[in-house]
């Protein structure tokens, strides 16, 4: 992220709203990861026999859907999160830049946490461990709204 701030600049020198003066820095940023991602999966494709995109795409047509749909839906998050932490360190004083990196992460912990109690993936562990994930949602919770009134004061 810091590597892209002379794209960030260059977009605010053009005009550019401070709140997305970041983003077209994420093209670059996302788009070399999903390069990456791309040639590792054709690599993995090439190599490993038991992996075949024509028996993925022989899957009863309803699990397909769910699968794409997924895909799409875990794209769309994935571009939001870094569009919504844009937006959060447009908004934190230079000196705190830090900040917006950890509510970031502590964003993903608990939307973690969060869906997979929705998606019920927590459902046979016993309540010691729901508890124990419930517990740290709420201290994560806790902790943004006060490093949130810390930078409003």
């Amino acid at each position: 992220m810091d590597a892209a701030k002379p794209m960030h600049d260059a977009a605010a020198q053009a005009g550019i709203d401070p709140l997305y003066v970041a983003l077209p820095s994420y093209v670059v940023i996302m788009g070399g990861g999903a390069l990456v991602n791309l040639a590792f999966c054709f690599f993995r494709l090439a190599t490993k026999r038991e992996l075949s995109v024509r028996k993925d795409f022989s899957l009863a047509k309803p699990l397909l859907l769910a699968n794409i749909a997924f895909a799409v839906l875990g794209g769309t998050m994935w571009y939001l999160q870094f569009f919504f932490y844009a937006w959060g360190h447009a908004n934190i004083p230079p000196q705190y830049d830090y900040i917006s990196w950890m509510l970031h992460m502590s964003l993903y912990v608990l939307c973690g946490g969060l869906v997979g109690l929705l998606m019920k993936e927590w459902k046979s562990v016993g309540r010691r461990p729901v508890g124990v994930l419930s517990i740290g949602c709420v201290v994560i919770i806790i902790a943004a709204n006060i490093v949130g009134l810390g930078l409003a004061a």
